[in-house]
């Protein structure tokens, strides 16, 4: 089994990402037992301020998806990146090449929606909430989705690891437990990643024994779950654009 993970974002020449540092971690964890795995360049640019920033990778990270699927080398494809830039017409992409495209995010909330009975999703900013709920409800996840709320933080400020980002994200988390009723909580910004593990101890050492998600986590098992069951993307939803002889009510 083969997977490549396709960041939105090409880390400076030099520098290792921090998705391949976390990948690497997962690998000694045990998850990627059996896998090749490899991480796309990503696109050249800045880390996005706004929601037309994060627009202008798309046509990037598409390129990056045919090119995989054109090569034939990957059982399936991650997108990395909170709010997926480019997911469906992603998976319209590898849909016509039999490859499941998975995306980090939205492989959370499906965990989320199995593990409990409403979620939090706890991203950086005010934009990127704003945004990660209209994904959510694009993606027909929105009715557990009880709040998405951002610790107000802008991701490049997150390098480092500051102490204080994470004492905000377990506010929120707490927040969103006591105020929304939420029973599982999702990570949203991938600069978030670092958070998760300290979340998931303090919240249980203070008594809320909820699960706090990982996204490269729950996309990687479901990834795999998809090659073993020999599934991708439904061609009826992400055809071609060949006419068909009879459309179906949409």
């Amino acid at each position: 089994m083969r997977f490549q993970f396709i960041p939105p974002f090409k880390t400076a020449p030099g520098e290792e990402s921090a998705a391949a540092r976390c990948l690497r971690e997962i690998e000694a964890e045990g998850l990627l037992k059996g896998i090749q795995w490899d991480i796309a360049p990503g696109v050249p640019g800045p880390a996005p301020d706004t929601r037309e920033d994060m627009a202008g990778v798309i046509p990037g990270v598409l390129k990056l998806v045919r090119e995989a699927c054109e090569s034939r080398k990957y059982d399936a494809l991650i997108l990395l990146g909170g709010l997926e830039p480019g997911l469906f017409a992603a998976k319209e992409i590898a849909t016509q090449y039999g490859i499941p495209v998975v995306g980090g995010t939205s492989s959370e909330v499906a965990f989320a929606s199995i593990l409990g009975n409403r979620y939090a999703i706890i991203d950086t900013l005010d934009w990127m909430a704003i945004a990660m709920r209209q994904n959510i409800i694009s993606y027909g996840m929105n009715g557990k989705c009880a709040s998405v709320r951002s610790i107000e933080w802008q991701p490049g400020s997150l390098n480092g690891d500051p102490p204080e980002a994470a004492d905000a994200f377990v506010r929120e988390c707490i927040e969103a437990i006591e105020k929304d009723g939420v029973d599982v909580i999702v990570v949203g910004c991938n600069q978030l990643l670092w958070i998760q593990p300290l979340a998931q101890k303090r919240l249980k050492e203070s008594g809320y024994e909820v699960p706090v998600l990982h996204p490269y986590k729950c996309a990687i098992e479901i990834a795999k779950a998809l090659v073993n069951m020999k599934v991708s993307q439904s061609k009826f939803a992400f055809p071609s654009g060949v006419p068909r002889k009879k459309a179906i009510p949409r």
